[in-house]
């Protein structure tokens, strides 16, 4: 489903990329509110559209996952720019400006050794009201108002699957520093292999750090109650060697999981994202 499928801003189709035929364009694509990120990003790229005059497809693939499997999309936050270039993730308006101009389209890589060390600090059940610490993690903390809209999303679809939970959130001095997220597969809209009701899908595992490992934990847990919960496998779509989404892939095979396959390449991320499974 398009959501505000009229184009946003005026004389659209009139302003072209700077030295191409190519008519300017933004797709984003957005699983509700699964990322924190998605509160603002929506704001900020329907008012680069506008300010741009540039036409905006909005796609939440929370309503719809057709989308997902067209472009394809095996992440919770995607741009299309042009047709032409791809970028998941958080995004500067000059990035998404530089894009529009076919400028600054050089790519960029987040590369992190996730350290062996492992953290155990507390583990919170992640629910509506315990998923507003994420906002430590995964926007800096400040204003959990931002976090609010994935309380929401996640309310939603505690109802829908009768779930008691969506995984855990890693405490450690007080403050949420990892966690680990789940659907089970046949609710993702990525267009993953395997999709069924006993085959959970990682939507997230964070946070990678170079010196402790706070992702080890909030996963084990989890993996211990899919399995006593009747899943019976674990998948997951990670990067092959960057952070974003879910890498390092190496990291995840010493925990056991299986490549399954290169699911896309992401040219701007210097990003391929493999289809892996464990056994639980």
């Amino acid at each position: 489903m398009v959501i505000g499928s009229n184009p946003i801003g005026p004389t659209l189709l009139k302003r072209r990329s700077r030295g191409t035929n190519v008519a300017r364009s933004i797709k984003f694509f957005y699983f509700g509110h699964q990322c924190p990120h998605n509160t603002y990003l929506l704001a900020r790229i329907k008012t680069i559209a506008w300010r741009e005059s540039v036409p905006l497809a909005l796609y939440d693939l929370t309503e719809d996952g057709r989308p997902a499997q067209e472009f394809p999309v095996f992440s919770p936050t995607m741009l299309i720019v042009n047709d032409k270039y791809r970028w998941h993730g958080p995004f500067t308006k000059e990035r998404i400006v530089g894009m529009l101009e076919d400028e600054g389209v050089a790519p960029e890589s987040y590369s992190v050794t996730q350290s062996d060390n492992t953290v155990r600090g507390e583990l919170l059940q992640m629910d509506p009201n315990t998923v507003l610490r994420t906002c430590d993690p995964c926007v800096g903390g400040g204003d959990i108002n931002i976090c609010r809209g994935k309380a929401g999303w996640v309310t939603g679809l505690l109802k829908e699957t009768s779930l008691s939970n969506l995984g855990y959130i890693h405490l450690w001095n007080g403050k949420c520093v990892g966690g680990a997220e789940f659907l089970p597969s046949d609710r993702v809209p990525y267009p993953i292999p395997d999709k069924r009701s006993k085959n959970a899908f990682l939507t997230c595992s964070y946070t990678s750090d170079e010196k402790l490992d706070f992702k080890s934990f909030p996963l084990e847990k989890l993996i211990e109650d899919l399995r006593d919960s009747g899943f019976d496998t674990l998948s997951m779509a990670a990067s092959k060697d960057v952070v974003f989404p879910n890498g390092p892939m190496s990291w995840y095979q010493k925990k056991g999981f299986v490549d399954k396959g290169l699911l896309v390449r992401e040219e701007l991320h210097n990003a391929e994202i493999h289809y892996m499974q464990k056994e639980l």
